[in-house]
Order: C-alpha cells, then sequence, then structure tokens
C-alpha cells in the first residue's frame, strides 16, 4: 500500500520533504541573538560600572543618550591608548641601576691595578748592547751608530697611526732583523722577546715603595712586577689582584696610608720617548683588565717629573640581583663573569677585555699578525700566529680608525653614517654584571717638600735627587654601590593597570567578574548551541538515508 501523504504533494529535487512540515508544526525557539541583545540590556542597566545605565535610561532622550555613548567611546580608546603606551614603558624600563648604599666601605672594594709606564720606551744601554750583538752577526758590519739610528725606528710599534712621512729605511732593516735579529730556535722575528729586552728595567725606574705607611718590597708577586699594557711592558702593581679583600685598618683611603712610589726621573737612560711630555705614565685599571684606554675603564694620567703627585681614586660599586639569572644576558644587557665565551674557563670576563679580544680578532683578520702589547690569552687560535713587526706598520695604521673607534650596536644617525661603517663593530660585548667602576683625580706639588723630609744620607746614597714621587690611595672612605634589578615586579604592574583602569571607566574586580560572567555564559551557550544544531543535524540525516522516498 503507497502512502499518499508521501506521494501527493512531494517535490523532486527537495531531499527531505517532511522537513518543512514538520519544522512548521513544531514550536519556534527563541534565537540566540535576541537573548544576548535583551541581557546584555539588563546588564547595563545593573552592572556595577559608573554612567552605563544611562545608556538605556528611559527618562533620557535620544539625543542625551548619544552624548554618554559617545563619552563612554571616547573614555575607552583613550583608556587602550594609555594602557599601551603604560605597557611599553615597561618592556623600555623593564631594568634598572638603582643607588643602594651610598656609604659602601671602601675597604670592601678591590684596589685597583696601577701600571707605570716611563715615557722612554726603549733604553739607551739596552739598545746599544742590541747594537752590539746585531753589528757581531752582520756579515758586513757597520759602525755601532749606523744600528742605534735603525733600531729608534722600534718606536713606530708604540706609536702606530702616527702622522709621518713613509720611510722604507724601517722596512729595509726589518727586513734585516728578520735574518739576523733571530735566536737559532726562532722561525720568525720574535718582536715582544726584543722588546721586552729593550725597555727599561723596573729596577731600574722604580726605586722605594710603601704601602699603609709600611715600606714593602718592590718587586714580588704583591708588588710591581713587568706586565703588557697599550705602552707595552710596563712596571705593574697589583696584578694579581691581591689587595681585592682587605680590612679596615688596611683601607689605602688617606695620602699617607697609600701606595707610595718613587721613581728614578732622570733622562740620563733616554733613548725613544713616544710622548711629548717629560713625566711618566700612569695607567689605572682593574686587576683582571688588559690595560687599554681605547677598551673603556683604564683610566691613563701623566704626572710631571720631579713632581709629588697625588692620585685620588673613587669607585663605584655595580652588582646584580641573583634573581636574574633566570633572564638572558641580551635581555638584562649584562654577562655574568662565567656566563660569557671565553677562551679560557679560568679567564674571567670583562667588559674591556670582550673590546680587546673582538679587537685582536680584527687585527689579525686584517694585517695576519698580532701586536706584542697584545695579551696572547685572549687569542683563539695560535697556530701560525706571528708578532707584528716593521713590515706591518703601513696595515696597521690603515686601520688605526676602525679599532680605535668601537661600537656594540649599530644607530642610523645622520651625518655619521660612514663613522658607523668604519667602527670595529663587536655586538657580542655586554657590559658585567659585577663591576667596579674607577674615577681619579690628580694633584700635583713640587718634590721639595719630599725631599726637605729626607735625611741627607738618602739623598745621597739611596735615592738621588733626580726624584718623582707618587702617591695612588682612595679619595673617600666610601663609595657609591649600586645595584642592578627588576624595575617593575608583578605587583607594581598590577597597581598601575589597576589605577588606570580605575581613572577611566571604574573598573573594579566585580566589575571584570560580571563583565566576564556574561561573556563566558554566552560564549557557553554559543557552543551549546551549535553542538545541539550538529546533532540534530547528524540524526536528521541518519533518518533521511532509512526513509523511502518515492518521487513521481
Amino acid at each position: 500500500m503507497v502512502n499518499i501523504e508521501s506521494t501527493s504533494n512531494a517535490i523532486w529535487w527537495i531531499k527531505n520533504p517532511n522537513a518543512a512540515k514538520a519544522g512548521g508544526t513544531a514550536g519556534r525557539k527563541e534565537s540566540l541573538g535576541s537573548s544576548f541583545c535583551l541581557d546584555i540590556a539588563e546588564l547595563l542597566r545593573n552592572i556595577s560600572l559608573q554612567g552605563y545605565s544611562k545608556l538605556l535610561a528611559s527618562e533620557l532622550t535620544l539625543p542625551e543618550r548619544l552624548i554618554w555613548l559617545l563619552v563612554h567611546t571616547t573614555t575607552l580608546i583613550s583608556m587602550v591608548a594609555v594602557l599601551m603606551l603604560t605597557w611599553e614603558q615597561f618592556i623600555a624600563q623593564y631594568f634598572v641601576i638603582n643607588l643602594k648604599d651610598p656609604l659602601y666601605p671602601v675597604e670592601n672594594v678591590p684596589f685597583p691595578a696601577v701600571s707605570i709606564c716611563s715615557n722612554n720606551r726603549i733604553s739607551m744601554r739596552a739598545a746599544t748592547a742590541y747594537a752590539l750583538e746585531l753589528q757581531n752577526n752582520d756579515p758586513s758590519p757597520h759602525d755601532l751608530k749606523y744600528y742605534l739610528d735603525n733600531l729608534i725606528h722600534l718606536r713606530k710599534l708604540y706609536m702606530i697611526g702616527d702622522k709621518e712621512a713613509e720611510n722604507d729605511d724601517y722596512i729595509n732593516f726589518q727586513a734585516f732583523l728578520d735574518i739576523f735579529g733571530t735566536w737559532n730556535n726562532e722561525t720568525f722575528f720574535d718582536t715582544r722577546r726584543i722588546m721586552y729586552m729593550l725597555t727599561p728595567k723596573c729596577t731600574e725606574y722604580i726605586i722605594k715603595c710603601s704601602l699603609n705607611n709600611v715600606n714593602i718590597p718592590c718587586f714580588s708577586e704583591s708588588a710591581f712586577q713587568m706586565k703588557l699594557t697599550k705602552y707595552g711592558p710596563c712596571c705593574t702593581f697589583n696584578s694579581n689582584n691581591g689587595l681585592k679583600k682587605r680590612t679596615f685598618s688596611n683601607r689605602l683611603a688617606d695620602a699617607s696610608f697609600g701606595l707610595t712610589v718613587v721613581i728614578n726621573s732622570s733622562h740620563a737612560d733616554y733613548f725613544a720617548p713616544v710622548l711629548y711630555t717629560n713625566g711618566y705614565i700612569v695607567i689605572v685599571h682593574d686587576a683582571d683588565n688588559f690595560p687599554s684606554i681605547t677598551s673603556s675603564n683604564s683610566l691613563e694620567m701623566f704626572p710631571g717629573q720631579r713632581e709629588e703627585s697625588y692620585l685620588k681614586i673613587f669607585a663605584r660599586v655595580i652588582d646584580t640581583d641573583k634573581s636574574l639569572y633566570s633572564f638572558s644576558p641580551f635581555g638584562r644587557r649584562c654577562y655574568f663573569h662565567r656566563e660569557a665565551d671565553m677562551p679560557q674557563r679560568s679567564y674571567v670576563y670583562t667588559f674591556p677585555n670582550c673590546i680587546t679580544r673582538c679587537r685582536i680578532r680584527s687585527i689579525i683578520a686584517l694585517c695576519n699578525c698580532i701586536p706584542f702589547q697584545m695579551p696572547l690569552d685572549l687569542v683563539d687560535n695560535l697556530d701560525g700566529l706571528v708578532y707584528c713587526t716593521l713590515s706591518h706598520i703601513s696595515c696597521l695604521s690603515q686601520y688605526q680608525f676602525k679599532w680605535n673607534n668601537v661600537l656594540t650596536e649599530r644607530l642610523r644617525i645622520p651625518g655619521l653614517e660612514r663613522e658607523s661603517e668604519e667602527a670595529l663593530y663587536c655586538p657580542q660585548c655586554l657590559p658585567s654584571c659585577n663591576d667596579v667602576q674607577y674615577s681619579v683625580s690628580l694633584n700635583e706639588l713640587p718634590i721639595d717638600t719630599y725631599l726637605a723630609n729626607l735625611s741627607p744620607d738618602e739623598i745621597d746614597t739611596e735615592l738621588g735627587t733626580d726624584l718623582s714621587v707618587l702617591r695612588v690611595y682612595f679619595g673617600q672612605p666610601h663609595a657609591n654601590f649600586y645595584m642592578r634589578l627588576l624595575n617593575n615586579e608583578w605587583f607594581e604592574i598590577f597597581s598601575t593597570i589597576g589605577n588606570i583602569l580605575s581613572i577611566f571607566m571604574g573598573f573594579s574586580l566585580v566589575a571584570i567578574f560580571e563583565t566576564l560572567f556574561f561573556f563566558c555564559k554566552y560564549i557557553y551557550l554559543g557552543c551549546c548551541r551549535i553542538l545541539e544544531r550538529s546533532r540534530a543535524n547528524s540524526k536528521a540525516k541518519m533518518l533521511d538515508e532509512r526513509k523511502l522516498h518515492i518521487c513521481p
């Protein structure tokens, strides 16, 4: 028997002809959109935020409601803009260095290394002895003056980039040294050995030393040693950082209780001065750093001859909160000592050492040599590496501007594009998280006051009259102690954002809960409605597949 209802009104191109009839008989369900509009109107009438009930107040006219709508819209846009600016400020000033203790005891501050360099970089006696050695090695010897006149060219190794007419004499002399100036076991001319041999000895230059008003041996591991500096081998005090830890009685914070050095300032042994001064050179630097002014954190002073010089040191200690270990070095903008990649794990990372290492890499890459003054501990690979000689002077002078100007990040500054491109770029170098920065002040008095306090026997037999005195000490019994830490903790950010929300819109935790509850409710209802429709469609599809439809 055929079902008439299923066939009499059926249309062949409708997949489910009974769907319309079933939908017509069923009760119409209220739409989610209309329910949302009714509930949001109820939310605006009863929300704890001020002024939103005005949007639906029956006693207000339509223009008045539009004014309130404009006010709320402007307030919302202003609040979002202020929040974005505040967040950018939080990101830009995420870390800050604050003054923690302005009266930090100076005995807890490491005493810096003090390098004393004679302006005369080649001793006359040592040059004469080496000239005699070259004369003996020369198969066609010249008179002694010929070798001395050529040995003075070695001064160019200290004065790289000095404006002077090019001369082939020193290049020819270097060719002679490469053959007759080497020892039997040397493959190349050892510039460092020769310059050590020609440099004035510390024992001839430094006469008497005292520390904390007590006379000490001048030449020992705890006093002066011959160390490399920017000016080659110099007499360096505290090179092993032995005065890092001291007591209150040894805080070195007075002229009479600091370091006192009596220096022989005679010019009798002068052969090759490098500066246009009659005095000597003093470099104050951290004991862990290679003393180079162009690598920062080294201070260079030029006390006068026959003067009593008072060198005051002022320290600034910078530490970093231990909680910042969890941040990346480039995020906190500093390296802890054992964090950076150094050639030797025992070598302490500092920003000046990183710059020196970067400069050494550039010199080796461009000129295929290393200046004899540079420390070998910062070189990655020593295979096939030679010390720079007089034949490398032209190459070293060509790139001297590059090595004297260092950038750790490049900024586009109008007018300085060329300088930025020609400077040495070391982006891997960051400041040390734990650092001590020094500043100095130099005062000088005539040597007469010091000589007046000496006995006649000391002047005649021990010291002589051609003297200079250097006093190095801390200028204050305390130092400034700074701490690098987070600028804004979570509760500071929370309170700032809460204040902004309260000022613009009167937000509170209750209002936030009301708003979130409303939107979460309709997100949940919408998801449920989507699931119901999906299930109904699936069920209708299954029933439709099981029915038999007869089409005319």
